[in-house]
């Protein structure tokens, strides 16, 4: 199962009766949306409003429109068994068990693309942020970790200026950016840009001019509007738009007159404790958990022996000591300390988030 936080709706695979069942999160209603044979995953990419349904039996994926409940159908490898989405580069990834491979489906175009990661793949999982996907490969007893390739710019693009460790403690932060037309030989000027955070399948707000209006380079600071961050993760969205935007429907693959959707990962959480360095190599903790130079500390008097560092998604990634603990192997993101872990796993203690930055 999987849910959608944008339209608060929750989508579960029914393996025996080739269906997904979609419960409204407000009404606990249901309706069933038919898909192929006995479906074993699903995904849901909150940005574009779209599931993605790996059905084992038949060998494709079900992709659902979260807005009609419509369906399209997408070919993948021999028993798809596990599905997961990157929502910045809108890109799905299907482990395939019986054709060992991966099925890479562009989420614009449906397009789809056959990755061999070796042996048998059982589980897949993506990093928004570093574009890195994981493949747990059963029967090699390994994970195979697959790049994601850059999207073509279609030359008419809008960026955002990234803050420090894709993080913050507001619910509106100052965010800005620029927008450029570099088309040639015959560029126009830009109309402006549109945003938007955890969707692009809403009314989009235009961004706030702050330089070069009427010229083919502008920048611009985002317009909240009545929106805001939840906490947590959030997907924060920007579209470009040249002065003869309205001219062409570009299908969301970026043209030279709408151009490329520009989609970071953005964490809204509290502001942890920090330390004060000495001269010296010594450092005086002021008692909570603290990272600092790829060195995590943690005040002896918090930890039980068993403490671990998780996941947003509640995996284990390592287990964690009293002192200092080495994470910069971590990739950037957000990760929880769960404290006093019970002999099977289970959490006795309190929870802390924490940031890798880099």
């Amino acid at each position: 199962m999987a849910v959608n936080p944008v339209t608060n709706k929750i989508y579960v695979a029914s393996y025996d009766a080739g269906a997904v069942t979609v419960i409204d999160g407000a009404t606990n209603n249901t309706t069933a949306v038919t898909v192929g044979s006995a479906p074993t995953a699903v995904a849901v990419n909150w940005v574009t409003n779209k599931i993605y349904v790996a059905n084992s039996g038949s060998n494709n994926v079900t992709v659902i429109d979260g807005a009609t409940n419509g369906t399209t159908t997408v070919t993948a490898g021999t028993y798809p068994a596990a599905v997961t989405v990157n929502p910045v580069t809108n890109k799905i990834y299907i482990a395939n068990q019986g054709s060992r491979n991966v099925t890479v489906i562009d989420g614009a175009s449906y397009g789809a693309t056959t990755v061999a990661p070796g042996s048998t793949p059982y589980a897949v999982a993506a990093n928004p942020v570093t574009d890195k996907i994981y493949v747990a490969l059963g029967a090699a007893g390994n994970v195979a970790v697959i790049t994601g390739v850059p999207a073509v710019n279609a030359q008419v693009r809008a960026t955002f200026d990234r803050l420090p460790g894709d993080t913050t403690a507001i619910a509106r932060p100052y965010l800005t950016g620029k927008g450029v037309d570099r088309m040639a030989p015959n560029r126009t000027a830009m109309m402006g840009v549109g945003n938007r955070v955890n969707t692009a399948q809403q009314i989009w707000d235009w961004a706030t001019i702050t330089s070069g209006a009427g010229t083919d380079s502008v920048t611009w600071s985002y317009n909240w509007g009545a929106d805001s961050l939840v906490w947590g993760e959030n997907f924060v969205c920007c579209v470009p738009f040249e002065d003869q935007a309205a001219t062409m429907n570009n299908l969301g693959l970026g043209s030279a007159f709408a151009g490329n959707l520009d989609v970071i990962p953005l964490y809204r959480i509290n502001a942890a404790g920090g330390v004060e360095e000495k001269g010296r190599s010594d450092v005086h903790s002021i008692g909570t958990p603290t990272i600092a130079r790829g060195v995590l500390f943690l005040p002896p008097s918090r930890l039980s022996p068993r403490s671990s560092l998780l996941s947003t998604d509640g995996r284990k990634v390592i287990e964690l000591q009293p002192g200092a603990n080495d994470v910069r192997s971590l990739s950037p993101g957000v990760y929880f300390i769960k404290e006093g872990l019970g002999t099977r796993g289970e959490g006795l203690g309190k929870t802390q988030k924490v940031v890798v930055a880099r």
